[in-house]
């Protein structure tokens, strides 16, 4: 398995299951849809809250979207700001067709960051136990990051955190530390066999066909 060391390598990494009609389920920024469109004949994002990036508005527990709708959707880092993520699972299941693929990121040690709440954290085993049901089957699900990458988050939220009221110089200085901390985290992190202590975690899985 690879070492990946951030979300953006999970993407890259799983991309190939990328199909079809996609939805970026908590879009955000879309950030990552440099990654996904290519594989995709429709790129639609999708948030609770409305911005530029943003074509699709609504509620995490209720999307507004048809049974059986989309090929793949993609959800990084969002199931930590629901309230009740298996139901936010379960809306995934609903709008995925039959054979579709979902690809989901969350947090296991992170600090708080509420956006605009955050409610919950996910060993590998409690993020895959979401998708072990009659309705999915998992493809693939590990942890990335390690120790050093943890410590890397850790550092990045005490001092530059982007919850925090942001300043361009902040911003500047901030992104060019931490670019250096992360890249030494990572090579840090290749040296290191015990996966016990992780930063995240991801799945895999696949709308079972009826």
């Amino acid at each position: 398995m690879k070492n990946l060391k951030n979300t953006r390598e999970v993407i890259a990494h799983t991309a190939h299951f990328v199909s079809g009609k996609t939805l970026d389920f908590g879009a955000g920024s879309a950030k990552y849809r440099n990654l996904i469109v290519p594989h995709t004949s429709e790129y639609i994002t999708f948030d609770m809250i409305k911005g530029t990036n943003i074509d699709v508005v609504g509620d995490a527990l209720n999307p507004p979207f048809p049974n059986n709708h989309f090929d793949t959707v993609i959800s990084t880092q969002v199931l930590e700001h629901v309230e009740k993520p298996w139901i936010m699972v379960s809306e995934i299941g609903r709008i995925l067709k039959p054979g579709g693929v979902c690809i989901i990121t969350a947090p296991f040690m992170a600090p708080y960051h509420a956006d605009p709440h955050d409610f919950f954290r996910f060993t590998i085993e409690g993020l895959a136990s979401l998708f072990v049901n009659n309705e999915f089957e998992i493809i693939e699900h590990d942890s990335y990051g390690k120790i050093f990458s943890v410590l890397s988050e850790m550092i990045h939220f005490m001092f530059f955190s982007p919850y925090r009221r942001s300043t361009k110089r902040r911003d500047l200085w901030g992104g060019r530390i931490m670019r250096r901390v992360e890249s030494l985290a990572y090579l840090l992190d290749k040296s290191l066999k015990n996966k016990i202590i992780y930063p995240n975690g991801y799945v895999v899985a696949r709308k079972k066909r009826t």
